[in-house]
């Protein structure tokens, strides 16, 4: 493979800016070669007349939940807000920014109620109610290596067997870790009726948005709706 040679990989301050000689080229044996294309954010004139405020990399500066800019109504994702990311990370990007969008241009509508903020809490192991040793603790499977196979660019690891596959899936299973959507859960309680072990509990964030009844206490307030309800549904007809 021949490129480019590089003579210098220094600036005065002690960074990497290396310098090249169009004209200086070397020639490297090898057996492969990775294609790597490097990218940059130009903007253009796109932002140009906007409030929109640029960070490290020339990436846009937004919130981290809504990704809306200091210009209200400019949202942004992906590389562009992140800098090189998992193409996975720059997708959900899209989709929360999505849902901002759709948020901004409906009246009355709050970018920030019911995200899912992905703020997760390690389980204190030192505080807890049961005994450490009284769960499963079912460490993560391990692949097996194929034998007999050259360095190469190629998965050299094992499908998981059978026992594997039932032993992995258990763990999935038994973690007692759930993400309730805001946006769907209408607080009806059943699931904390259907937990045999008690272990689904309801707390609202907002209680000043809705009215909720206990159920013990829901007979007390549908007599009175389904009275109303009849009445106007008896005027109506007679109308």
């Amino acid at each position: 493979m021949e490129g480019l040679k590089i003579t210098d990989i220094t600036d005065p301050g002690l960074k990497f800016s290396p310098l090249y000689d169009e004209n200086d080229t070397q020639t490297v044996a090898c057996e492969n070669v990775l294609l790597s294309v490097g990218q940059s954010i130009l903007w253009g004139d796109l932002l140009k007349g906007t409030k929109v405020e640029l960070g490290r990399g020339n990436g846009a500066v937004a919130d981290a939940v809504t990704y809306q800019t200091t210009e209200p109504d400019i949202f942004v994702g992906g590389d562009v807000y992140t800098g090189p990311k998992f193409a996975i990370d720059a997708i959900a990007a899209g989709k929360e920014g999505a849902v901002s969008i759709h948020r901004f241009v409906q009246p009355q509508s709050n970018l920030l109620i019911g995200r899912n903020r992905r703020q997760f809490i390690e389980l204190d192991k030192q505080n807890v109610a049961i005994a450490l040793g009284s769960y499963d603790k079912t460490p993560r499977q391990i692949p097996g290596v194929k034998k007999n196979v050259a360095k190469s660019f190629h998965d050299e690891r094992e499908l998981f067997t059978e026992e594997q596959v039932k032993a992995e899936t258990a763990r999935c299973l038994g973690c007692s870790a759930s993400v309730v959507d805001p946006n769907k859960c209408i607080g009806c309680g059943v699931c904390t009726t259907k937990c045999a072990f008690d272990a689904i509990k309801l707390h609202r964030e907002h209680p000043e948005c809705s009215k909720m009844v206990v159920p013990e206490d829901k007979v007390k307030t549908l007599l009175p709706y389904m009275a109303k309800r009849g009445v106007k549904i008896l005027f109506n007809k007679e109308k």
